[in-house]
């Protein structure tokens, strides 16, 4: 999988801008707030569908314009292949797939592949069971896309099953043949997503292990399991987790009226991850979590390469800033054979890296790069 180039017009600081990439590592780097983070989020926008850090798509409209656009050329297995969005102010954004018109933005989830690193996701081991889940969803759905129109089913019943559970007691028993109905479903869900979840964190498990006994040379062992809210041990069968998750939901009922919230589900479950058989969240210095971090977004990339015969994309944000020199160093010899796309300030962490495709941007333009005696060096890019 790559990205062959893509181009802006009013996208966020970027007027009109089209860039070209190169097979291996390509390197955007200037100054920060500059618009080096504007492109990896263009790109990503057509692997997930949605920006990776803005809360409303009318925040990627550049402050001249009504409407930003985006286009991009990538390549694949099976040949070359075009994604556009138009991203109005008043309306919603609108993806095209080679120039025809998408009806939802779910049908180009799994097109274009691409695995975001940034430095936000150096606290997955820490954060909240929530971005453990946002990573396995994301990670999943890129590679199977029935599993967008789960979770969006399971969120539409979790919400209907939640509002039931806020009414006064005289109201909910006009509903309570439907919160019934919408246990069983909730139930039903919770049991096909936690599989494809559980089989998923099997190989990312396998992959972790991999990596990280390269990075500590086996003197450290990590373990990730699926840590579901349906006590038990026989995950491979899906009837065994709905009962399980049903019979929560149906016991359980007192306590969930009176919180007024679902409090059984595949929103409440977790990745349970160990260091040296102790919990990675309390047990663990900062340099092995982001150890662990890194070596989690590197196996995404090889399970997808599993799943489709092709490694996905790579995009880095301003990643080799946060990472000590033995983890850098360890990150750019593990991304040979695969297309790279990094942010950075300084061009200087990549002196020994070879074949490496320098883009200079400043002010959300593709400039000449200026050296520190005044003069300019002629970059590969479009004039």
């Amino acid at each position: 999988m790559k990205c062959k180039e893509i181009e802006f017009t009013f996208f966020r600081n970027i007027e009109s801008e089209k860039i070209e990439f190169k097979d291996g590592i390509n390197v955007i780097y200037g100054e920060n707030a500059q618009g080096k983070t504007n492109i990896l989020e263009g790109i990503y926008l057509f692997a997930r569908g949605k920006s990776f850090r803005a809360f409303k798509d009318k925040e990627l409209i550049n402050f001249n314009s009504n409407v930003g656009y985006a286009r991009m050329v990538y390549e694949s297995k099976n040949g070359e292949g075009e994604l556009g969005v138009e991203i109005p102010k008043s309306s919603n954004k609108r993806f095209y797939r080679n120039k025809n018109k998408v009806g939802r933005t779910s049908e180009i989830i799994g097109d274009f592949r691409a695995v975001l690193f940034c430095p936000s996701h150096l606290g997955i081991i820490k954060d909240s069971p929530s971005v453990r889940r946002k990573f396995l969803d994301i990670a999943i759905s890129q590679l199977r896309p029935i599993y967008i129109k789960m979770l969006a089913k399971y969120n539409a019943v979790l919400e209907n099953r939640n509002a039931i559970l806020k009414m006064s007691d005289e109201e909910r028993k006009a509903y309570e043949g439907i919160l019934e109905v919408y246990s069983e479903e909730l139930a039903t869900l919770s049991a096909d997503i936690a599989n494809m979840r559980i089989d998923y964190v099997k190989k990312l498990d396998f992959w972790v292990k991999r990596y990280f006994n390269e990075m500590t040379e086996g003197k450290e062992a990590p373990n990730i399991e699926y840590e579901t809210n349906a006590e038990g041990e026989d995950f491979n069968s899906r009837e065994s987790l709905k009962e399980k998750y049903l019979s929560l939901l149906k016991n359980n009922l007192d306590r969930e009226l009176k919180y007024g919230a679902t409090l059984y589900g595949i929103h409440k479950d977790d990745l349970k991850i160990e260091l040296n058989k102790k919990d990675a969240r309390f047990y663990s210095s900062q340099g092995q979590q982001r150890s662990l971090s890194l070596a989690m977004k590197l196996s995404e990339g090889e399970i997808s390469k599993e799943a489709t015969g092709e490694y996905p994309v790579f995009l880095l944000d301003d990643v080799l800033s946060e990472l000590d020199e033995n983890r850098r160093k360890y990150i750019l010899s593990n991304i040979k054979k695969r297309q790279v796309i990094i942010t950075a300030c300084e061009r200087t962490a990549f002196n020994e890296v070879e074949n490496v495709n320098f883009i200079y941007v400043s002010d959300g333009k593709l400039c000449n790069a200026p050296l520190n005696n005044g003069e300019e060096i002629k970059e590969n890019i479009e004039e």
